[in-house]
Order: C-alpha cells, then structure tokens, then sequence
C-alpha cells in the first residue's frame, strides 16, 4: 500500500489574547506564543500548556523570542529593553539582560563544527586537557552549598548548572531599531557591541542577524530612514580562530558572575535578619530615648549598673517597655540571630569568596597566555586588581566575624545584668541559675553600653543603633572603626612600606564597609572584562554592504538559512505577490550574492497570489502563506522545493547595483507554483495572517487574521493513496 506526504491539520484552537509572535524550538514539539499583554506561552504539539510566563512589569510588550540551540534556554525581550533568559523546564529566570533602546531581534545561533566542545576530562588527561577545560576548580575548591533560603528545593543551584553545561560554543545577538548588535557569548557574556549606524553612516534598524556556520561570517538586514532594505556582511573570523579561548573566557564569566549574585543575595538576607530581630529592641530604646536629654540613655543605664540607681522612666521602661518575659525571648532570639548570621558568613560569604579567588586566579594564569588570550584584551593587571579586592572583602568578612563573636558575649553579659536590674526592681528574688556578675562582665557591659546616644539622623535607617554590626551592613564608612594598635602584621607592614605596596599583600581598608568592599569587588571584577568587550568588537570588520530594495512602511518579512560552510540564503517577502532571494557565498575574506525573484500565479487565472508570510523550512525547501486576491481571501498554506531552482540565481552585482524594487530588469522572475514536487493545503473556513514552521520537528502553525485563532499542522505527515485524498487542498503535483 503506497502513501504520498501531505500537510494535516492537527488542532485548532482559540485563544483568549490576541497573539503577536509565534516561535517553534527546533529540539522539541514545543511553540512559544507571545501575546498581545506580554504574556509567553509554552504549547506542545497536542496544544497541552506547558507554562506561561507573565511580563515583569504591566505594559511591557513581548518584541522577540528566540530558543537556545539545544531548545532548554528560551530568551524573550521586552519593550522595556529587557531580555531575559528563562529555563524551559520550569520556567525559572535564569539571568536578565538590560539592553539601551528598543530591541527589535533575537537570533540564537551555534557552531556546527566539533570545535569548542568540552573533551571529557578523566584522571589521566587532566593536565592535558587544562586549557581546553578551564574549569577545573571541583577538583580543588568544594562547591559551596546554596543557601536555601534563596532558592526553594536549590532552585538556584539548577540555575547556575545550566547556564554552566555548554557543550558547544554558541551566540546570541540581539539587534535594536537603533542600529546596534549586541554579542553575547552562551547568552551571558557580552563580548562585543557593533554600532551599524558608524558602518553605515546613517541611521538603520536591525531586522535579522545571522551567521554561517563556522561563526566566522556576519550578516544583518537593516533598513534605513528611507526604508530601504539592506545586507551588511561583517568579518567575524575571531569566533572561528579563538573559540576554544572564547569559551573558556565565557565560562569564567559565568562563573564568576554566578558567584557575585550569590554574594549579594547572601548579604541581602544577613542584612534581613539583622534588621528584623534588632528592629524591636532599637524601636525600643529609640521611644525611651525621645523622652530623656541627649545622652540621658547611657548616663541612666551606667548609673543603673554602677550604683544602682532606677530612675522613674527607666523604672517604667523596664517593667512596661521591655518586661522580663519579652527580655528572656528577645535574649534567647538575637542569640540565635547572631549564630545564624555567622553561620552564613562562614558557610557561604567566606567560601564564595574563595572561589572567586580560585577562578581569578585561574584567569590570571591564562592572561600570561599572551599567544592566546591578548587577542581578546584579558590583562593580568587588571585580574590582580580584582584578586586584590577579594583579598580585602574576605579580610572584612573576618573583621566582621570577629565582631560578631565580641558582640555575642557583650549581649549575652548585658542581657544577664538586665534580667537582674528588672528582677530588683520587681523586688522579686534572683534565681540561682543566674551567675553572679564577673569583673570581666562588668567591662563587656561598659563597652556596650558606650553605644547607645548614636541615634541615626539617616532618613533612611531611623531607629536606635545600639551595636556595631550594622555599621557594616550599609554603604557608608564604619563609625566605630576596629582598634588594630595590637596586631602584629599591621605593626609589621607600618614599619615595611616597601611591603605594604606590593601586590600580593592584601590590604585591609579599615575604614571601609562590607557592603563597601562587596561594591568594589563586583566593579574590579566587572573591570576585568571591559577591555575583551573593547578588543573583541574591534576585531569586527565591514565586508560588503548590499542594496536590496524599497519596502515602504510596512513591517519586513524575512527568513534565512545556511546552505552550506561557504553561503546563506536568505528570503524577503516583497508584497505584495514577490519573494527576493538572496545567496550570499563567502570566498576567502570576499562575499558575493546571486538573486532571483519568486512569484505565484493562481490556477486558471492571470492573477499571482499574494504572499503573506514566508519562512525557509529547510535549505531546499521554503514555506509560503499564499492569499487569493478576492473578497474570500483564501488561505493556502505551500511547501515549495527550490533547491533545484538555486542554479538559477543570477549574479547579483557589486555593491551598488542589487536588486531595488523595479530596478534591474535580467534579474530571473521565477514561477514558484511550477516548482515541484510541492505541497499544498488550503486553510479552510480561516484567513491567515501569518505562520510559523519547523523543518526539523516538521510542524506548523497558521494564525488567523484576527489574531484569536491557530491551527497546528504535521508538514510531512503521510496519506494512503487508497484513501483518495483531496489533492486540491493538500499533496503533491508530479
């Protein structure tokens, strides 16, 4: 029993918003569908919701979609200039890019070639494979865990491994109607920004990005104020010459930007914690001091703790304000709250520390690689600033544990003494368990009791200071800075100034906060990758510039594809009846383009059918959403095979002289409905606006022209021909 292919209709579904972008991954059944209030839609090939994802602010708008090539990453940019890179297993945001100006494309794209992918790394080859596998640091430097408290059943742990597990080295280009291309490598490092408008020497918009498959060639259409179409074709060979440096510099990036956000969020929450358990007993103490002079609080408390003394507003703020249940608890709860917060500075500010150390100095190590990373602009100096500056933000993590040890047993000791204070003026008896107030304790009580008349006149932090934690937890210079008379080292690198400038001595920034020193670490850091994005976007060169045509006001319809290692078709929509054809070959360091024009006669008729969408479906094979020009406005839905057909291409010229609407006459018109064998099925009872393909998940779908329904279709299913299927609206003509 013979079968032929047809195009079958699958599902047909309405949807509640009207819908602006339809996108298929070229991995799984998967359709993302973005609509008209910003939300994006994930649908199966059964029309099964697998998630949607709300904009992150009202108003925004969905511009561009486009899936990572391995279909596990999905990158959407918004109206706000927003982009942001969203798992696809469950949705989870796993990075944000901030873009300047309106984006206007998204292009995910990766080297088909073996290079750049990660070797395995076994026991006997690790030395071997050292540069080729940069990231080595699990075999010397433990993971740090990931706080929980960040991320629910280690949400971001998964976040982090997935932007980290690249097996082939790929880019995503981001182009805005201001003419700009941003470049960034596996979609987090940006590498390179080319400004088209400077090329160019006039104002364009970027409407598709694309490379061959070696990356080593660059292609954009823009158009200009004019609205004239063009092709600029950009020598991009460091992508091909340096890609093994370029995924190593990439996945540091990665890494190291990884563990900055896990810094922030870790000191986010420490500050959390600090605030929340001493906001009640500041508030408290902050109340009793707006009733007494300026400095009345401390000269109340010591008179209490010298002679005894409880004078009638301390007499009530003990027993109405703070009370001996509410002191028991809050005695027991900032006890708890300080063993927290060092818990977090030792398990995960300290360790992410040391990893950051660990991958800078790796990096340095391949900076002294001149032969290969000094094309890319990576400097030793400006990686041993940074190293520097991790140096001093893990001094600061130590000074501040060890001020929060002195304050643990300065409010353990001041806590016992106020427990008694409020039991005497109860006159009730002291229990046993309570041990008698040292000599030592009376000191530690002294010290803390120094604080308490630094009342804020920050309009931001109002309250009561009565401790020297918080000072460190703010973007401002410490108060209270560490006594360091008694250290040793400091006595040493005073009296040595030829070692105290060397940069391999740590310095300790005595004055400086860790809120301070975590800002400076994130900017030397961020320091550390200016100059490669300088560098590498250098490394771009303007090849040719082709003049295509005159597209008026209307938005671009275009699609492209990679022919082959030396070309890349590419197909613009010309309404209202024609399709441009476009081959570009690239032939050591030249690039030429041969063209032809594509149009579609109707059946018995001496009218072409208008062309409403167009997408390349493979190489050979180019999709076409065709309309009667009639009062119906038929739909039909075309495969058409014009693999044969590129052999007819002509010459397109020099620079100047390609196709502009109307202008060469021997460019070749060539009827698309002579093309066999074709595929043809009539979108019946539905008029199409436009449509959306996969030639590698051989799917489909049609929108209607209100923008409200959609059709799914198998692109190659199959028919028995004993079913005698309706060859007017779907088969093959022979």
């Amino acid at each position: 029993m013979s079968t032929i292919q047809v195009i079958k209709q699958l599902e047909e579904r309405n949807v509640a918003s009207e819908i602006v972008l339809m996108v298929w991954s070229d991995r799984m059944d998967l359709v993302a569908l973005a609509n008209i209030k910003g939300e994006v839609t994930l649908h199966r090939l059964t029309w099964t919701k697998a998630w949607s994802l709300s904009a992150p602010k009202d108003g925004l708008k969905v511009k561009s979609i486009a899936w990572r090539p391995d279909g596990k990453i999905i990158a959407i940019a918004y109206s706000s200039g927003q982009i942001m890179l969203v798992k696809v297993e469950n949705k989870s945001v796993l990075h944000t890019i901030g873009i300047k100006g309106e984006v206007s494309c998204l292009n995910w794209l990766q080297d088909r070639t073996v290079k750049g992918k990660i070797p395995s790394v076994t026991e006997e080859s690790k030395q071997n494979q050292y540069m080729k596998y940069i990231d080595l640091s699990s075999n010397f430097l433990p993971e740090p865990v990931v706080q929980q408290f960040d991320a629910p059943n280690n949400e971001e742990g998964q976040k982090t491994n997935i932007l980290q597990e690249q097996t082939d080295f790929n880019l995503l280009l981001i182009g805005t109607s201001e003419g700009i291309v941003h470049v960034r490598i596996f979609g987090c490092f940006p590498c390179a920004t080319l400004d088209l408008k400077k090329n160019l020497n006039c104002f364009c918009s970027i409407q598709n990005m694309h490379l061959n498959e070696d990356l080593n060639r660059m292609c954009f259409t823009v158009k200009d104020a004019e609205h004239n179409v063009k092709l600029i074709c950009f020598d991009s060979d460091i992508f091909k010459t340096h890609t093994n440096e370029l995924f190593a510099l990439a996945l540091k990036h990665i890494k190291l930007t990884s563990l900055i956000t896990y810094l922030s969020n870790t000191i986010t929450t420490i500050t959390e914690s600090w605030e929340s358990i001493l906001l009640e007993m500041d508030n408290k103490l902050s109340k009793y001091a707006s009733k007494v002079p300026e400095g009345g609080v401390t000269a109340d408390f010591l008179d209490l703790l010298t002679f005894g003394i409880c004078s009638d507003e301390m007499k009530a703020f003990l027993i109405h304000d703070l009370t001996k249940k509410g002191l028991e608890k809050f005695g027991q709860t900032i006890e708890m709250s300080y063993s927290n917060i060092q818990k977090l500075m030792l398990k995960y500010v300290m360790k992410f520390g040391q990893n950051i150390t660990y991958h800078l100095a790796e990096m340095r190590g391949m900076a002294r690689l001149e032969h290969r990373y000094k094309v890319l602009g990576l400097g030793e100096d400006a990686i041993t600033d940074a190293i520097s500056s991790n140096g001093a933000f893990l001094i600061k993590s130590s000074e501040m544990q060890q001020i929060i040890n002195h304050s643990i047993i300065n409010y353990k000791a001041f806590f016992r003494w106020l427990y008694t204070a409020i039991m005497h003026v109860l006159d009730e008896q002291i229990p046993n368990e309570i041990p008698k107030m040292t000599q030592q304790d009376l000191a530690y009580i002294t010290e803390f009791l120094q604080n308490f008349d630094r009342i804020s006149r920050n309009s931001k932090q109002k309250g009561f200071i009565m401790e020297r934690l918080g000072q460190y937890l703010s973007d401002n210079n410490l108060t209270i800075q560490p006594d360091m008379t008694g250290n040793e080292w400091t006595y040493f690198t005073s009296q040595n100034q030829c070692i105290q400038k060397n940069n391999s001595i740590l310095k300790h920034y005595e004055e400086m906060s860790l809120i301070q020193q975590y800002k400076h670490l994130t900017k030397s850091i961020d320091d550390i990758f200016t100059t490669p994005r300088e560098k590498i976007s250098a490394e771009f060169n303007l090849i040719h510039e082709f003049n295509c045509f005159h597209c008026g006001g209307e938005s671009l319809r275009t699609s492209q594809i990679n022919v082959n290692k030396e070309s890349i078709l590419f197909c613009y929509l010309q309404p209202p009846e024609t399709i441009l054809g476009l081959q570009v070959y690239f032939d050591d360091g030249n690039c030429f383009v041969k063209c032809a024009r594509l149009y579609f006669p109707r059946d018995n008729s001496d009218d072409n059918y208008h062309v409403i969408d167009i997408k390349l479906y493979s190489s050979t094979v180019l999709s076409v959403l065709l309309q009667e020009n009639t009062v119906a406005k038929t739909t039909v839905l075309s495969q058409i095979p014009i693999g044969g057909v590129l052999d007819k291409f002509v010459d397109g010229g020099d620079t100047d002289s390609v196709i502009f609407s109307g202008g060469v006459d021997d460019v070749p018109r060539l009827n698309g409905s002579c093309l066999l064998p074709k595929l043809c099925k009539s979108v019946e009872g539905m008029v199409g606006a436009e449509f959306a393909v996969s030639g590698s998940r051989r799917v489909g779908i049609v929108l209607a022209e209100n923008r409200r329904k959609v059709r799914l279709y198998e692109m190659e299913g199959e028919e028995e021909e004993e079913e005698d299927a309706d060859m007017t609206n779907s088969g093959v003509q022979e």
